[in-house]
Order: C-alpha cells, then structure tokens, then sequence
C-alpha cells in the first residue's frame, strides 16, 4: 500500500551518485533519525525494479540478544593481541594483493 510519492532527482556527488530523500517521506518511512539502512533492489512481478530502504537498528538489537550467551570466549583470551594479530594478516593480505 502507497502511503507517498514524490519525485526526485538522481544527481552526482563526489564520485558516487545520491538521491536527497525530502524530510515527509524520511518521517512517513519511520525513517527520519535513522543512520543505518538495508538498501535493496528487487523485482517486481512485471518486471519492474525498485529500491527498497528499510532500518536495521532493530534487526541488531534482535541478532546480539539472540547471541548473548551462545558464544563462550576462552578465558585466557587476550582482545589487544587478537586484534593486532588479525590487522597483521589484513596487511600482509592487502600487500600480496597490491
């Protein structure tokens, strides 16, 4: 069901291209002090295509509840190291491929 419809313009910016989304259907949307989007092509049984934004705060919130407690961390687990461990391989990784 349509709620709203406006025209708008696809213009350059930088070296991407944006749409500037009017302030009444970012607040019809539910969408109006969002940062995060899911944005998302999809087609349509004619054969039309549209884009579809949706919020995915909640779908976060959703997710990390759902895990609390799943994973067990090893208890002699040191974050600092794992972490500078890991950027380590994305360097070396990013070398081989450069």
């Amino acid at each position: 069901m349509e709620i709203m419809r406006k025209r708008g313009k696809i213009k350059k910016w930088g070296n991407t291209k944006g749409i500037v989304l009017p302030k009444a259907i970012l607040s019809n949307a539910d969408l109006k002090n969002i940062e995060n989007v899911n944005i998302t092509v999809e087609t349509q049984p004619d054969g039309k295509k549209r884009i579809v934004i949706e919020d995915v705060t909640e779908d976060k919130k959703e997710l990390l509840e759902d895990l609390v407690g799943t994973v067990s961390l090893p208890k002699d687990l040191d974050v600092k190291t794992e972490r500078a461990e890991r950027k380590q391989k994305r360097l070396v990784k990013h070398e081989l491929h450069h």
